[in-house]
């Protein structure tokens, strides 16, 4: 008998259980979208996304949010693609009780624009040694590399591809842009003072400066922190700005010294 009983507690527990998820889901479904929250984080002041960029992507993937219910919306789906948007570091998609779908996302930082030696392909490179292709409505900036740098095979690998693989850095030059560009987006005085950096054909850097007529030698991106350094401290303790323009070349290639060649 008391086993009966229990039974049938058990089966009443459960269709009670199951009427209330059906009752939420009912009215889960007639919950109408609200103007989707979206958070960016523009660090630096880089504008690669914008809300309305964002709204723009949703509705080409089917999600308008406009007179939809808010059980057609798919997070995984929507996280999926803004994730993987050019310019979009991470991004986390998620539902309120409200109705409200929410986006937090956050931009990818450039640190340098690449021009290859052709002039055909250019991308920029951001502060994890990630390529990005170049914006149709922002351009970030940031220094520009140019000169040798020989991407004919079109074939556009991440730093840290290459940085793992021997034979890779024998053939590519992106690992040592992405070490001068991080060296120089590191110290803010040099950022600030660095207008392109041009790779000569012995692979080495040579920085034009936005203030002074003269050629930065930085030689290989060998122990370039302390290149950068160097040539810091040289402009801010040891050379004043009126005498900068006295000098052709200002070299930081070598341990321990800086050289200097006048006009």
């Amino acid at each position: 008998m008391k086993k009966g009983v229990k039974i049938l507690s058990w089966s009443a527990f459960a269709l009670v259980v199951i009427i209330l998820l059906v009752f939420v889901d009912n009215s889960y479904s007639a919950i109408p979208c609200a103007v989707p929250s979206i958070s960016i984080t523009q660090e630096d002041g880089h504008h690669f996304i914008t809300e309305e960029s964002v709204k723009e992507q949703l509705s080409s993937i089917g999600y308008p949010l406009e007179n939809q219910s808010y059980k057609e919306i798919e997070v995984e789906r929507i996280e999926t693609v803004v994730a993987n948007t050019p310019g979009v570091k991470k991004a986390e998609v998620y539902k309120l009780n409200n109705g409200t779908l929410a986006l937090e996302i956050n931009q990818s930082r450039p640190i340098a624009r690449v021009i290859t030696m052709n002039g055909l392909i250019s991308f920029y490179l951001d502060d994890e040694g990630n390529t990005m292709p170049l914006s149709k409505t922002y351009i970030a900036r940031v220094p520009v590399f140019s000169g040798n740098i020989d991407y004919s095979n079109g074939n556009i690998i991440s730093v840290k591809e290459i940085k793992q693989n021997d034979s890779l850095k024998k053939v590519h030059l992106l690992d040592d842009i992405y070490d001068v560009a991080n060296a120089i987006d590191k110290n803010e005085f040099i950022k600030l003072q660095t207008l392109q950096v041009f790779v000569n054909e012995n692979k080495e850097f040579e920085i034009t400066p936005r203030v002074g007529r003269n050629r930065i030698m930085l030689g290989t991106a060998n122990n370039i922190e302390d290149k950068i350094g160097k040539l810091a401290q040289f402009y801010t303790g040891v050379i004043k700005p009126k005498e900068l323009n006295n000098f052709d070349t200002i070299s930081v290639k070598y341990s321990n010294q800086i050289v200097c060649s006048k006009r």
